[in-house]
């Protein structure tokens, strides 16, 4: 399973890949949007994982995913929000903006595992 992660925290980042990398996925790590949209462009991913805040003046996750989505490859593809919004009414928001699956950090490895798992089936 090749795997993008748009995440702009470096820590965030390196524990992602650890735990995705050692249950055999290929992951590759991205800080921002524009690498993302560069990345998907030359390369093709399984899923994508997107972090919401991506720092200060630069494009949210939730822009990065109409971008995606406008994308012929990436129309149908999974893509995840994995973000710090954890707050009631969180979760909603983000699968209606569009995201197939939603989880707050820090994430439930387990609970992303199994959801990778299904899309790998």
């Amino acid at each position: 399973m090749k795997i993008l992660y748009v995440e702009d925290n470096k820590i965030n980042a390196v524990v992602m890949d650890k735990m995705l990398s050692k249950n055999a996925c290929d992951v590759i790590t991205v800080a921002n949007a524009s690498t993302a949209l560069q990345e998907v462009s030359a390369d093709f991913f399984d899923l994508i994982l997107v972090d919401i805040n991506l720092g200060i003046n630069q494009m949210d996750g939730c822009e990065l995913l109409k971008r995606f989505r406008l994308m012929d490859p990436l129309k149908t593809k999974p893509i995840y929000a994995v973000t710090a919004y954890a707050l009631p009414g969180d979760e909603a928001h983000f699968l209606e903006k569009g995201f197939d699956q939603y989880f707050s950090k820090p994430v439930d490895f387990e609970k992303l595992l199994n959801a990778i798992e299904a899309i790998a089936q």
